[in-house]
């Protein structure tokens, strides 16, 4: 994740709290904030700090004692289960991290992170029904984070097999994706191209991803799938 910490919260409690997740969801913040969400006390928002920063620096096993005792002062935090949701994830604690996720929403259901954990979760364990039911509901808040409901939902389609739905979603997402702020959106739009034997959509698509590839691994993989496609269409 990448992490851009501030030394206190200040006017929006979650605000910054946001920053620590995998979604770019700076942009994405509510102009009200949950009573809850404001009666976080100081020390537990430092465990959260404390979190973030030790996850940034994939110190796993110690984010999630920051996160757990995060939420041992104060029950009713829900960026700290997303946060331990996250975590737990990143450590393979499959059943736990789906636990944590599930919780934030059932403390505010309305908080748009808790949706995008669950269908993190459910995407990394390749249950694509349980993506899509995660990905519509965060969908239902009608929320400026809908371009990661859309991708979440585009995911799901391909993988059941339905490629039009698939794009219709990953259009979407980079649609209202209007600062460009997720290269990955592009990288699955390539490779919802490339199942519809559009090479040459697929190959623009890759293109524009490694434009601004957030990821090595990702990054990596785009070009050998970008020399494949381009390969493929030489020798044609």
């Amino acid at each position: 994740m990448n992490v851009v910490r501030n030394s206190t919260f200040n006017t929006n409690p979650t605000a910054d709290e946001e920053t620590c997740f995998p979604w770019k969801l700076a942009a994405v913040r509510p102009t009200t904030v949950s009573i809850t969400r404001l009666k976080v006390p100081p020390n537990a928002r430092d465990e959260f700090e404390k979190a973030c920063d030790t996850s940034n620096k994939n110190k796993f096993g110690e984010a999630e004692q920051h996160a757990r005792s995060a939420i041992d002062k104060f029950q009713d935090y829900s960026a700290a289960w997303v946060m331990l949701g996250v975590i737990l994830e990143e450590q393979h604690k499959t059943q736990e991290a789906r636990h944590a996720c599930s919780h934030a929403a059932s403390i505010d259901a309305t908080y748009l992170p808790a949706s995008l954990c669950a269908a993190e979760v459910s995407a990394r364990n390749r249950e694509w029904e349980q993506v899509l039911d995660a990905a519509d509901l965060a969908l239902d808040l009608k929320s400026e984070g809908d371009p990661y409901a859309y991708y979440y939902r585009a995911m799901a389609y391909l993988h059941m097999n339905n490629p039009v739905e698939a794009k219709k979603s990953a259009l979407q997402a980079v649609e209202t994706d209007v600062n460009h702020d997720e290269p990955s959106f592009y990288l699955l739009l390539a490779q919802i191209y490339e199942r519809e034997g559009d090479s040459a959509n697929a190959i623009a698509q890759l293109q524009q991803f490694l434009k601004h590839p957030n990821d090595r691994q990702q990054e990596d993989a785009a070009k050998r799938f970008l020399a494949k496609l381009e390969s493929q269409q030489s020798t044609k």
